[in-house]
């Protein structure tokens, strides 16, 4: 019993070395050793370490895993002096734990110190844009992935140098305008649409006019051609009549005097009208040579 009993107490020290001595490190997380408060050694592969016992040796786990958080929102001023009320969101992980552990102790302070890095940033780069390259009804006035990108490339190289952090995103979240601001900003969208809609009837009001100009000018091929047609068909029918009245006259000259001057009675004649000739016209000769042809029947009788 003596024996087995000092076996059993080194065992039982052995047991509490180990509890405070090995510790695991996962998959998820850095390790970093400290000694006194100096760091001894980063652990970055998973599996089973020692350590010094107690005090001696202190474990200090950073997460490695990506995590995102939204800054908190800001007002700032653009270049054209308008106010403007901006949340970004930052996606980051730790990259180099013993920085990391140095310069912020814990991820419990992250969030403020990246996030005020972030709304310095947005600060000093607004100051080179206006209100209508945030928002416009153009697309190419909008610059906002523009301003995302310097932000990112500024505050990447920060982080990693200052806190040990890589900056794998960093994006715009919202954007508000003060009461202010919304007012002039909805007048000059209002403004915006408006001169878009002159331009648009303007165009239409062209192309009608260039419709109408066409129609106009098919209109008056139209009617050229129909009167250079007609002009062709009256001359063939005055030909063809002058013709007809050639050969009538050629046959008998007589006759055709007499017809003529028949015709022409009926259109004098055709409403109720008086009538003078002179003595000496080709009609009263045909009236007169009727009268005495009326005479002389008379007498003969």
């Amino acid at each position: 019993m003596k024996t087995k009993l000092p076996l059993l107490i080194i065992i039982v020290i052995a047991l509490i070395l180990a509890r405070y001595s090995l510790f695991t490190v996962n998959e998820k997380e850095f390790v970093v050793v400290t000694r006194f408060g100096k760091p001894v050694r980063t652990l970055e592969q998973a599996g089973l370490y020692f350590k010094r016992t107690g005090f001696l040796e202190t474990v200090n786990r950073i997460e490695k895993r990506t995590k995102v958080f939204k800054t908190q929102p800001i007002q700032l001023l653009l270049g054209d002096k308008n106010p403007l009320i901006i949340t970004c969101y930052v996606c980051w992980r730790t990259s180099e734990p013993l920085t990391f552990l140095q310069s912020l102790t814990s991820s419990d302070i992250v969030e403020q110190k990246i996030g005020d890095m972030v709304n310095s940033l947005l600060g000093s780069t607004l100051g080179d844009y206006t209100i209508e390259n945030i928002i416009n009804v153009r697309p190419e006035m909008v610059k906002l992935e523009e301003i995302e990108t310097g932000i990112m490339a500024e505050s990447k190289q920060k982080a990693i140098e200052k806190y040990g952090i890589q900056i794998i995103d960093v994006g715009i979240r919202r954007l508000a305008y003060p009461e202010i601001v919304t007012q002039s900003v909805y007048n000059r969208m209002r403004a915006e649409r408006e001169k878009e809609a002159k331009k648009y009837l303007a165009e239409g009001k062209e192309e009608a006019a260039k419709i109408e100009a066409q129609a106009d000018k098919e209109v008056s091929q139209i009617i050229a051609e129909a009167n250079k047609e007609a002009q062709i068909l009256k001359g063939q029918g005055d030909k063809e009549a002058m013709g007809i009245y050639a050969e009538a006259y050629g046959r008998d000259a007589g006759f055709f005097e007499f017809t003529k001057s028949l015709e022409a009675c009926s259109e004098i004649l055709k409403k109720k009208s008086t009538l003078i000739l002179s003595t000496e016209s080709e009609i009263f000769k045909y009236l007169k040579y009727r009268e005495e042809t009326d005479e002389n029947s008379a007498i003969g009788k």
